[in-house]
């Protein structure tokens, strides 16, 4: 089945998703960039995307609302009324900070404007760290790879398939800052706060992260 050289990348301004836009650009002969507003408590980060789609020169940058995401409770991300957490994220259980079928919404919009454009590869920064998610697992991708072609028009017309571009599956959040440093990724235009104070809070199991990759280059 044929391929393209064409990318659209989930870009939220964090280190990792911005990591991803960089590489993309040295893979890919165009490349897209998607941000969302959900009503994330950290919404600052989207000024941060914006910058960053400009310098990297991609062809556009999507911007969309997900309003539905003001009906639902109990996330610290979505939810002002639940605090985000300092401890370390739990182990073998998805984190109060998880945002319900996120990662499900946001490929289905992506792909929704990648079959529109003939784009035929999306890139999503989930990593080895994100595995508390459920929405971040190998097999989430692998399944929604399969829903995202079954439904699309590049495939069933053009036998295009559409791939979900993941390389950062099986890497750790130091590997990505390291390979960040590689491409010159400007880490300081990028935000990763799930508080979405500014300056960042620096006590956030994001910002811990964040801080510990970043003093390992």
């Amino acid at each position: 089945m044929e391929t393209n050289k064409k990318a659209l990348i989930l870009l939220s301004g964090g280190m990792d998703s911005t990591t991803l836009l960089w590489l993309a650009k040295t893979k890919f002969e165009q490349v897209w960039a998607i941000s969302f507003d959900y009503g994330q408590r950290h919404q600052i980060e989207l000024k941060y995307a914006k910058e960053l789609a400009k310098i990297a020169g991609v062809q556009e940058h999507i911007i969309v609302e997900l309003p539905i995401y003001r009906n639902i409770k109990g996330s610290a991300l979505i939810d002002k009324e639940v605090d985000v957490p300092k401890e370390d994220y739990p182990e073998g259980s998805p984190p109060i900070t998880t945002v319900p079928m996120r990662n499900l919404n946001f490929l289905a919009i992506a792909s929704a404007f990648a079959d529109n454009l003939g784009i035929g590869n999306i890139g999503i920064g989930v990593h080895a760290l994100d595995t508390p998610y459920p929405d971040c697992r190998p097999e989430f991708i692998s399944a929604a790879e399969a829903a995202i072609n079954a439904s699309a028009i590049l495939t069933a017309e053009r036998k295009i398939r559409i791939h979900l571009w993941a390389p950062f599956l099986g890497m750790s959040k130091k590997d990505i800052a390291k390979l960040g440093k590689e491409l010159g990724v400007p880490f300081e235009k990028t935000y990763s706060c799930y508080l979405g104070t500014d300056p960042p809070c620096g006590e956030c199991p994001t910002c811990r992260q964040r801080e510990e990759a970043l003093n390992s280059i």
